[in-house]
């Protein structure tokens, strides 16, 4: 019989990081266990909210396990791993997730095998047995075809996301994302590619079985974009509106702007919906290649509070091409907005995004290498910039952050990590 051990790093930087159960690793869980029908012993271990996780012995003994790699908790990843080895030296390794896909010749130096981009598939051809130790499946094409992820795989009760004033699981409809943002480290898992739709049929499935297991909760749907195609968000309302739901979602501003988008979204029970602006400035937009315009933005987040959602928007300080001219744009489109909610990042360049791996051609120098820095926020609003502009070096950079917190905190709007509600 296989034994998979799929292991979740903890990342004790984050001010929760027990907000929710790793769903990849549930979803990859589900799926092996449905294809070796009862030659597969599955544990998932989430190391998350753990203070001391040097009793390794603690961990299940496993012939694989299995990691989703993340750049900021990359080295801890590979300290679990030699620590089980050294239990279990002939167990093999595997390494799947953003950076391990990213960055796939040199995790294969660390691990036996390499996963690049959805797990299900590369794992199963592993457990199978490859002659290959860099694997790129491909993308499941009918993601109906998916079990639901088995959550009691893991203990529910000590995860604390809150939606809306309630226990809030995790739902995704659609996988992969149509646009090409410059900064967006989802490029390496789902962008650049069709989306895929869940049917709404099979979506209300999953919702009226969380429902009935676990009682009067709420839903936020993971998905990179939420009813990207309206003719499904259609289908999905009718048939979820009577079962009065509460829940959230991440869309494009543009969608918000087009007309009966965010009526459908308050029909269906959505409660709060999160926004990346990125920039007040249409030339940094235009830059990013986010395909959105300011007035876009502004005709959105509009229309959305007009229908009654709570809105958070999302920004990006210091891409390439930022200046404090640019800076004072995003100001003065904050002011015209009137989001409810807000969250501030530095620009990360994580490995797999063009700036990254061609930092000359976006201006970009003296890229560090010490990934522990490379979280977008941690702690208490805390961040790095991890670079220099050929223009701005990071302490200039770190000034207009400074600025824009400040100039933010001065309107009606709250940090999202402030917000009582929706965690």
């Amino acid at each position: 019989m296989i034994k998979l051990v799929l292991i979740h790093t903890q990342i004790p930087e984050l001010y929760n990081d027990r907000l929710e159960p790793p769903l990849g690793l549930l979803y990859i869980a589900s799926y092996l266990k449905e294809r070796f029908r009862g030659n597969i012993k599955i544990d998932v271990i989430d190391l998350t909210g753990a203070i001391d996780i040097k009793n390794f012995t603690k961990i299940p003994f496993g012939n694989y396990y299995g990691f989703s790699t993340y750049t900021t908790t990359y080295n801890r990843t590979l300290e679990i791993k030699q620590s089980l080895l050294k239990i279990n030296p002939k167990a093999r390794t595997i390494a799947g997730g953003p950076h391990a896909s990213a960055l796939s010749d040199e995790v294969a130096k660390d691990f036996d095998y390499v996963v690049i981009g959805e797990g299900e598939l590369g794992i199963e051809k592993i457990l199978r047995g490859t002659n290959t130790n860099i694997i790129s499946a491909k993308p499941l094409s009918n993601l109906d075809m998916l079990p639901m992820p088995d959550y009691s795989l893991v203990d529910m009760n000590s995860y604390n996301r809150i939606v809306n004033g309630k226990k809030s699981f995790s739902i995704v409809s659609s996988r992969g994302c149509p646009y090409k943002c410059l900064f967006c480290n989802s490029v390496i898992m789902g962008a650049h590619r069709p989306t895929r739709f869940r049917t709404p049929k099979n979506v209300l499935a999953e919702i009226k079985i969380l429902r009935e297991q676990y009682g009067d909760i709420a839903f936020r749907f993971q998905d990179d974009i939420f009813g990207l195609n309206i003719e499904w968000m259609e289908q999905f309302t009718k048939l979820i509106e009577p079962l009065r739901i509460t829940y959230r979602a991440f869309v494009r501003a543009s969608q918000c702007a087009s007309d009966g988008f965010t009526d459908l979204l308050v029909q269906g029970g959505c409660k709060h919906i999160a926004i990346g602006v990125e920039s007040g400035s249409d030339e940094i937009l235009k830059k990013m290649n986010k395909q959105q315009t300011v007035e876009q933005c502004l005709q959105g987040i509009k229309k959305a509070r007009a229908s009654g959602l709570i809105v958070r928007g999302f920004f990006i300080v210091g891409f390439p091409g930022e200046t404090w001219d640019t800076i004072q744009e995003t100001v003065n489109f904050f002011q015209k907005a009137e989001l409810d909610e807000f969250t501030i990042y530095p620009f990360i360049p994580y490995p797999g995004t063009p700036v990254f791996h061609f930092p000359e051609k976006y201006g970009v120098k003296n890229i560090s290498s010490y990934y522990p820095k490379y979280f977008q926020i941690y702690g208490d609003c805390l961040s790095h910039f991890v670079y220099d502009l050929i223009y701005a070096d990071r302490n200039e950079l770190q000034a207009m952050k400074d600025y824009l917190e400040l100039e933010f905190e001065k309107t009606n709007s709250i940090w999202s990590l402030n917000s009582n509600c929706y965690v």
